[in-house]
């Protein structure tokens, strides 16, 4: 994982209140990002990818880690957040998974700006990590696409996001 952070001389821009709480709700909507995934692996064939895409949302989480810890921010207990991600599977659990791709290309564009936006109210050294938090989305959204186009390697994007080299 790549390194975000200057020293300490590095606090230009203090964070905001709103930057905060923003930071928690969008680290703690990862979590349960990850276990929606998982829990749709029992409605759909395509469980590899569904899984790839829980691993996908565990390491965007994984990535502002750093910054909830700068802050000191404390996220609701993990298995709380579990417990809400699971209840949202019941919203797609009757998609098939042509109607499920395209509700994510539709979808998921609002969760990228939503992600810009917490990039604009940031202090400059916290971009780093908040654009690996941003390129989960972008991912996800290209694997999506794909899947609709019938790529054979649509799940190409979502590996690229997940290779430790990046």
């Amino acid at each position: 994982m790549i390194t975000c952070f200057k020293d300490d001389r590095s606090e230009k821009m203090r964070a905001t209140d709103n930057y905060l709480k923003t930071l928690l709700s969008y680290y703690e909507e990862e979590i349960e990002g990850e276990a929606y995934f998982y829990g749709l692996v029992e409605h759909f064939e395509e469980q590899e990818k569904l899984t790839v895409l829980a691993r996908v949302e565990r390491r965007a989480a994984e990535s502002v880690v750093p910054l909830l810890e700068k802050y000191e921010l404390v996220p609701r207990d993990e298995s709380e957040l579990k417990i809400r991600g699971e209840g949202y599977v019941g919203r797609h659990a009757s998609f098939d998974w042509f109607e499920f791709m395209t509700y994510m290309v539709n979808r998921y564009p609002g969760y990228l700006e939503d992600f810009t936006a917490l990039e604009r109210m940031a202090p400059e050294e916290d971009l780093c990590a908040l654009n690996d938090l941003t390129d989960h989305e972008v991912a996800a959204i290209a694997f999506a696409k794909r899947e609709l186009a019938g790529d054979p390697d649509s799940l190409a994007p979502l590996y690229d996001y997940l290779d430790p080299r990046r």
